[in-house]
């Protein structure tokens, strides 16, 4: 079997739909099958990469970004050469690029659309992309949602939901990678506060003015450390300056992968404090999730986030955009280390039971089995057999 995967971007970039489409080709690479990779680059070069597991990432040429769409328009040349080399095309949406190209392009293969998110914000956009976006939807052969919540509440959804199969995102163990010696430097680095941690693109969606205001409302012995690089980054960085909170808040602009394991070990608690349905699920509460740390997030309604982050359970979910309810329930993490103690571990089992990257694969591959299998229906052996290995 050889599957194609198309992502607006691939690592090292970093993002929700990234991550996913790097753990699909690792994982599909170590169940012995082939996925290739045709994203966008962000520069006007055409790249091919062959990667240490055995697959390619092609990355067309773009030029430059509109209304957060990169525009390469050699995907739709690429994927028409190379289409017919594949038996399933798996597009991660949304990307109008990719959704162009694949309109452009006609692929006669099985097609999975991998439905990350609704566009909210771009609603004049969306008018003249929604015939494209539809056109797609049903041209598909399964759909993936990343959460009932989000499918259920998806208005662009609905019409197809027989094609819906549920596949929660999993992300790969990272415990082992925490440095001691880097979190206990980071620690002292600031002062050997207590550490809340968050992490995500600079965005209008994640709300990161919201955690800032909160941390007014925080104790002093207590430390606000924000990853992420992006567009709102100068005016988050005005925010705390303006609210005297150069101290408190710390905004570290991009983190390497090398070193979050260690920001996640460092932190007492993980906040997501996003506001939209433009957060479906929360990659980075996942992978805090699964370093054992419990969470405060934010109850978005029609959101996967507040069913990834079981309230009560595994941490705290607030009502969106209110800095003194987002401050309670952090204050009441940080005052009490056995209620850490006992959502961390809450969390962490949450990670192993629903959201590692083996559990997703698997569930990938069983989805591609169905599609793929002979009219007769007899599943095939060679991959049922793939299926068993990675168990």
């Amino acid at each position: 079997m050889r599957v194609l995967q198309l992502s607006k971007f691939y690592a090292p970039i970093r993002g929700g739909i990234e991550t996913v489409a790097w753990e699909l080709s690792e994982g599909l690479a170590r169940a012995g099958v082939r996925a290739d990779v045709l994203c966008s680059n962000q520069h006007r070069l055409n790249t091919r990469e062959r990667y240490e597991a055995g697959y390619e990432v092609l990355r067309a040429a773009s030029w430059g970004m509109l209304l957060s769409t990169s525009l390469a328009p050699a995907m739709a040349r690429h994927l028409r050469r190379i289409a017919s080399d594949y038996e399933l095309l798996h597009v991660h949406m949304p990307d109008p690029m990719a959704a162009m190209a694949i309109w452009l392009a006609k692929p006669q293969c099985a097609l999975v659309v991998h439905w990350h998110s609704d566009v909210i914000r771009q609603r004049r956009a969306l008018k003249l992309y929604e015939p494209l976006q539809r056109w797609l939807l049903q041209r598909a052969d399964a759909v993936i949602a990343t959460s009932q919540p989000y499918a259920d509440a998806s208005p662009a959804l609905q019409p197809w939901r027989e094609k819906i199969e549920v596949i929660p995102i999993g992300i790969s163990e990272r415990r082992e990678q925490a440095c001691h010696l880097q979190t206990e430097a980071l620690r002292q680095r600031f002062g050997g506060r207590r550490i809340v941690f968050s992490l995500g693109r600079m965005t209008y969606y994640k709300g990161f003015d919201v955690l800032i205001q909160a941390a007014l409302e925080l104790p002093d012995d207590c430390v606000v450390l924000i990853g992420g690089d992006g567009e709102m980054l100068a005016h988050n960085r005005a925010l705390v300056e303006s609210l005297g909170l150069a101290d408190k808040v710390h905004l570290l602009g991009h983190v390497n992968d090398g070193e979050l394991p260690s920001h996640y070990a460092a932190c007492e608690v993980f906040c997501m404090s996003s506001t939209v349905r433009s957060e479906a699920y929360g990659v980075a509460m996942v992978e805090a999730m699964a370093m054992g740390k419990p969470i405060v997030a934010t109850d978005i309604v029609g959101s996967g986030v507040p069913w990834v982050n079981r309230d009560g359970h595994t941490g705290y979910n607030v009502p969106v955009r209110q800095p003194a309810a987002l401050a309670a329930a952090l204050r009441r993490l940080l005052s009490d280390s056995t209620l850490r103690q006992r959502m961390g571990e809450a969390a962490r089992h949450r990670y192993q039971q629903s959201f590692n990257a083996t559990q997703m694969t698997h569930r990938t591959l069983a989805l591609y089995q169905r599609l793929l299998a002979p009219a007769s229906g007899a599943p095939s052996e060679r991959l049922d057999e793939r299926l068993n290995w990675i168990r």
